[in-house]
């Protein structure tokens, strides 16, 4: 019994050109798009963590009735870390009072005392992130009164104003003349942030002052 002659199947060299062709058009066109999406990513990633710490000492304070700060540490996984660091360090969230129902020297000084509650403790932002704060030489500290108002620690200086947050892009226009690749956090006389990502902002604006 005869059998039939099995035919080959398979790419022709033309077929197989124009298989790779197309791949490197599609790759062409979504590595970049991706690499933007994970820098974009990264940036607000960085920006809403710092949004939140902002927020949650402000919470603190009205909810335990006593002055919560938050600062940038040079080391923030110190069992007690300082108030001395810049924002790619990182940052933690304290109650500035060891027994809100009993006054000490130490109260409210903005020094991060063995026995105050740590709240909050964030880790150094990736290397890829250069940052800067306003003004200059406060230590990087927004602390929150009893009413959830900002306060001015004399001994420590001028509260938070403003930071910016790059990275290799630097203040440019992305997904639009108005974004911008960087952000900026603005704090309010009354100790409310906000984050901005518009070119124009993050540039002209005294707190912020464009990249570092």
């Amino acid at each position: 019994m005869r059998t039939a002659p099995s035919s080959n199947s398979g790419f022709t060299l033309l077929e197989l050109m124009l298989v790779v062709t197309v791949a490197a058009v599609i790759l062409g066109i979504g590595v970049p798009n991706m690499r933007q999406f994970i820098l974009n990513n990264r940036m607000t990633g960085a920006a809403n963590d710092l949004l939140a710490a902002i927020y949650a000492a402000r919470t603190e304070s009205v909810k335990r009735h006593a002055q919560v700060v938050m600062c940038f540490a040079s080391d923030p996984l110190a069992a007690t870390p300082a108030c001395d660091g810049t924002p790619t360090q990182g940052w933690v969230v304290f109650v500035d009072d060891k027994d809100p129902t009993t006054a000490a020297a130490t109260d409210n000084n903005g020094v991060i005392d063995a026995d105050e509650p740590i709240l909050l403790r964030h880790e150094a932002l990736p290397a890829a992130i250069r940052a800067k704060s306003k003004p200059d030489g406060n230590k990087g500290y927004v602390a929150f009164n009893a009413a959830g108002f900002a306060r001015k620690i004399a001994s420590v200086g001028d509260g938070l104003a403003g930071v910016v947050l790059c990275d290799q892009r630097g203040n440019v226009a992305v997904y639009g003349n108005a974004n911008s690749a960087a952000r900026g956090l603005l704090v309010s006389q009354t100790g409310r942030p906000k984050v901005t990502r518009s070119v124009s902002d993050i540039s002209t604006n005294v707190n912020l002052a464009g990249c570092p």
